[in-house]
């Protein structure tokens, strides 16, 4: 019995891809490289990932937990834990502006009594804080598609007008 081929097919070309000998290498090297980006997002390197910054000082420990790199679109959550050693009378929390540089605020838990901005600072005001007891704020954020790149984040504790202890970290943004 004798097979027949269809019209249009050349069984050298087709069947037997002669003279596509680099095609394969090119289709399974793209194909790794389309692979590598999800198997390197599973070592963190696109970001998510918390990272832990303390601070401390007699008065007070100050600790930022925060992703230090996102992806764009992405929904995360600050953690701001500070811990008086002794009373403070009136805390403010200063946020400089790159916390907010093509980012999203979603929500703050719990609210601050007042919010300003002062410069390139936005300041939240919590009032009296007792020696010893954690005071948690969570802030919710998510990372606009257009922001790429490294933003400098730094954190203040203020007393009053008192400043207490600073915490400077930066985040970089992948598109």
């Amino acid at each position: 019995m004798e097979t027949t081929k269809p019209p249009g097919i050349d069984i050298k070309r087709h069947a037997d891809l002669a003279g596509r000998l680099h095609h394969p290498r090119w289709r399974r090297f793209a194909l790794a490289v389309i692979t590598a980006v999800p198997v390197i997002a599973l070592f963190n390197v696109f970001g998510q990932r918390t990272l832990s910054s303390r601070a401390d000082s007699p008065r007070a420990s100050l600790l930022v937990k925060s992703p230090s790199h996102v992806r764009g679109g992405l929904i995360f959550t600050t953690e701001i834990v500070v811990t008086p050693h002794r009373k403070i009378r009136n805390a403010e929390i200063y946020f400089s502006n790159g916390w907010f540089k093509n980012m999203t605020f979603n929500a703050v838990s719990p609210q601050p009594s007042t919010d300003s901005a002062q410069g390139n600072w936005q300041i939240w005001d919590f009032g009296p804080l007792k020696a010893g007891q954690l005071f948690t704020v969570l802030i919710s954020w998510q990372t606009n598609p257009t922001n790429v790149g490294s933003h400098p984040e730094t954190i203040q504790l203020y007393d009053g007008k008192k400043h207490v202890m600073s915490i400077h970290r930066s985040l970089l943004v992948f598109p």
